[in-house]
């Protein structure tokens, strides 16, 4: 499955990173390497059967502290 994750991955990069780079797309092209090395990691983390913690509690405090409640 790890290899597979991969793989994926490496197409991605090869057909949509190489296209925003020849068209000199700078912050489009940032934002999904940044956004492409986040997910790759938790697709990677999620294979390793590796325990990721949920977000959701912490995004909760964030809005009730700017909202209240």
């Amino acid at each position: 499955m790890l290899i597979l994750v991969i793989m994926m991955y490496s197409l991605l990069a090869i057909f949509e990173f190489r296209l925003l780079y020849k068209q000199k797309r700078w912050n489009d092209f940032w934002t999904n390497t940044v956004l492409g090395i986040f997910s790759l990691t938790a697709a990677i983390l999620l294979c390793l059967n590796v325990k990721i913690p949920s977000p959701a509690k912490p995004i909760q405090n964030i809005i009730t502290s700017i909202f209240g409640k």
